[in-house]
């Protein structure tokens, strides 16, 4: 077993060393943006190809709602493929599987003549969705500096929101088969790219290969007093935990001995934490107004000037208030921020079911300008705390011990609840209309708000040793283990 070697500390500030991090995090973006071109494109694929055929039964309701919730389930298939891989054969290799899986995707797309097309499409990305919400978390938390990891963390899904906002601008002014050209120029980038960043020091650690570690460690933070105790601190803990845990055990032994180690508090507890989050970013309901921009605003306005304007206006605040909320999250901290920005858009919400209500039954005259407005205020509140602060939190509350694993149990948590949502909302809109679903998204941000109050603790510049010893039982020092417990590290 290779060891590292201690070399003498530096104070000089190095902007090389951000520039690589900002590399790493920058194909990842890529790969973001590319889900948002993909879960953009039936928002406009679908109403072309209806005025194509001059028919609505060339995308029924149903297909239309596999066409938008299809990926997820997928994704929650491929968890078991991708998750093993990036365990196994390490993050460098994930990423360029991943890359190539959306370079297949964008080419689908840019070829696509009818619904199953995109529908192929939708279940192949669902392998990149799987990884974004597994993996790519793993990566952005270990390549990243803490003072960096925070700003990292939001602008991967303001990146996302980016892609979803093109697809619609391609969409609406173009022919959507443009979208997969777009995408075909990301993926090329991002999977050249990945052949020259280095693995993750945190893996190869895991994989005993200490030497190794310490080079991509150096490589990608240098060797400020920072960096060496990070890097110090990691090879400590790794060396401590695999003396518990054989890293060559079969997949099956793995995931055994994980359904066991989470019944630990030390996992189970950040775990549960980690859906908490989420729930909250998905209840918000900002996904499903994002899927369904153009099917809600026509709804909401007779006025197709108003819809096209109404739905760019829409996503341009979205990417904006992303924007502003990675600025801010430098500032504040991430508990305080989720807070008050969860809590405004639950009022927003409120506000808006009560407006379209009361519009219903003609209290209160329809107003364009108005609808817009509001949908603007909730959108910036919600883009500027559950939804750039929910996976981000969640990246950094994942357990230590069995890391892999319990970043599986997330996604698979993430996308199942992800899809079931958009895949429901639809029928929702038509059974209650817009005021009953605005009322119901913010009757269920308004609970998680509460437990996020109650339970979810502050994580901003904390180191991943730090976060995972918040959680650790009392009296357990750092780096120590019980003789009954099973150690995993990833």
């Amino acid at each position: 077993m290779a060891e590292y070697i201690p070399v003498k500390t530096s104070d000089k500030a190095n902007w090389t060393y951000c520039f690589r991090q900002v590399l790493v995090a920058l194909i990842l973006w890529t790969a973001y943006i590319n889900t948002g071109l993909s879960a953009g494109t039936p928002t406009v694929a679908i109403p072309q190809l209806r005025k194509e055929a001059n028919s609505t039964a060339a995308v029924s309701d149903a297909v239309a709602s596999w066409i938008t919730s299809i990926k997820g389930y997928s994704g929650s298939t491929c968890i078991f493929v991708i998750v093993p891989v990036g365990h196994y054969l390490g993050r460098k290799y994930t990423m360029i599987i991943i890359f190539v899986s959306t370079l297949i995707t964008s080419t689908i797309i840019y070829f696509s003549k009818t619904a199953m097309h995109l529908i192929i499409s939708q279940i192949i990305m669902g392998l990149t969705a799987a990884a974004q919400t597994s993996v790519f978390l793993l990566i952005l938390t270990e390549y990243s500096s803490p003072k960096y990891r925070g700003v990292f963390l939001t602008l991967k899904a303001a990146s996302f929101f980016w892609g979803i906002w093109v697809a619609n601008a391609i969409g609406i002014f173009t022919h959507y088969n443009y979208i997969g050209l777009v995408g075909i120029f990301t993926s090329t980038y991002s999977l050249i790219i990945s052949f020259i960043v280095p693995e993750s020091p945190y893996w190869l650690a895991y994989r005993g290969r200490y030497d190794e570690c310490a080079v991509a460690h150096r490589w990608l933070k240098g060797v400020n007093e920072d960096a060496e105790e990070e890097l110090d601190a990691l090879i400590k803990s790794q060396k401590e935990l695999v003396k518990n845990f054989d890293s060559a055990k079969s997949l099956r032994k793995y995931i055994r001995s994980g359904l066991i180690a989470i019944k630990q508090p030390d996992i189970f507890r950040p775990l549960l934490l980690c859906f908490l989050v989420t729930a909250l970013y998905n209840f918000s309901g900002k996904m499903v107004c994002a899927v369904y921009s153009i099917e809600m605003m026509k709804k909401l306005s007779r006025n197709q000037t108003t819809v096209k304007i109404g739905v760019l206006i829409l996503d341009g605040f979205t990417v904006l208030g992303m924007y502003v909320g990675c600025g801010l999250s430098k500032i504040f901290k991430r508990r305080t921020m989720l807070l008050s920005t969860s809590i405004t858009g639950t009022l927003s919400l409120f506000a808006m079911s009560i407006y379209l209500y009361l519009t219903k039954i003609s209290m209160l005259p329809e107003n364009d300008y108005i609808i817009i407005a509001m949908l603007v205020v909730y959108s910036l509140a919600v883009c500027c705390g559950p939804l750039i602060l929910g996976t981000s939190i969640s990246a950094e509350l994942i357990p230590m011990r069995f890391r892999s694993f319990c970043v599986l149990v997330y996604s698979m948590f993430t996308l199942m609840l992800l899809s079931t949502t958009l895949k429901v909302a639809p029928y929702v809109f038509n059974m209650f209309g817009f005021h009953g679903a605005y009322l119901a998204f913010g009757l269920c941000s308004a609970i998680c708000v509460t437990l996020v109050y109650k339970y979810i603790p502050e994580t901003k510049d904390r180191t991943i040793n730090e976060i995972a010893n918040m959680f650790k039982p009392i009296g357990i020092k750092e780096g120590a283990t019980q003789s009954k417990l099973l150690h995993g590290t990833e």
